[in-house]
């Protein structure tokens, strides 16, 4: 997925990543008001920094957000990255 990502962005290009922090995954059959079915994976920071790394991503900033008192518990971290491509990098047209 980021080797796509870094593909698809231009020389510079910046990317903003959100995702829950964990090591699971949760199956939803409602959210957001509608039926539906999808997995959901909380991943380690560490582990998704490795691999936007590998595909060439540069990390510029890092944040783990805890749930406050008015969300549920099960809600668990968020974190944030900011990232980008570096200007050096030729954008791949294959296609």
């Amino acid at each position: 997925m980021f080797a796509e990502c870094h593909r698809v962005l231009a020389p510079g290009g910046h990317m903003l990543l959100a995702f829950k922090v964990g090591d699971q995954r949760r199956h939803l059959d409602q959210a957001y008001g509608h039926e539906l079915s999808l997995d959901v994976y909380w991943m380690s920071p560490d582990r998704v920094a490795d691999l936007m790394s590998e595909a060439g991503l540069v990390l510029d900033a890092r944040m783990i957000r805890e749930p406050d008192e008015s969300e549920k518990p099960r809600q668990g971290r968020q974190a944030f990255f900011l990232t980008h491509k570096p200007k050096g990098s030729r954008r791949d047209t294959s296609g």
